[in-house]
């Protein structure tokens, strides 16, 4: 595995599973020095994110550190940058967007968990909360693996 200084959770659009990601593992990094952001594959323009996503995070004394999704550029890729994407067909568009990435996976898979995050998108409140659940969860696991190889 490479020495990993960044780690950015990638989904198709960053209003909702991608930021919700990034959330949980701010507040589980502590006092590491590790760079923690979000993006999306498909981003033709900045969108504030999906309310019921801030709603969730905010239920959990959480928020966005930032208020507009963001699209994954090459510029966002070093050398020790870790890539986590919602799902397989994710992965393999990060892959196929970002030959050069040194390490692109599914949150699920690394977190020893596989299987792909669904988006909620139109779903109830409670359905985004489901979400939060699974995220946070499976971003622990990121984390206790992350954290204890480094």
């Amino acid at each position: 595995m490479i020495s990993v200084n960044r780690i950015l959770f990638v989904c198709m659009d960053n209003t909702c599973r991608s930021m919700m990601a990034e959330a949980v593992m701010k507040s589980v990094r502590r006092d590491r020095k590790i760079d923690v952001g979000s993006r999306g594959l498909i981003v033709l323009f900045p969108e504030p994110f999906n309310p019921k996503a801030v709603a969730v995070l905010k239920g959990n004394q959480m928020a966005p550190d930032k208020a507009y999704t963001e699209a994954l550029s090459a510029e966002d890729i070093t050398e020790n940058t870790m890539i986590l994407t919602m799902t397989a067909k994710e992965a393999e568009k990060a892959r196929e967007m970002f030959p050069e990435a040194p390490f692109i996976s599914t949150l699920g898979d690394f977190a020893g968990k596989p299987g792909d995050i669904e988006e909620p998108h139109g779903g109830s409140l409670a359905e985004y909360g489901a979400c939060y659940e699974y995220i946070d969860l499976l971003v622990k696991f990121a984390a206790e693996k992350l954290f204890r190889a480094g």
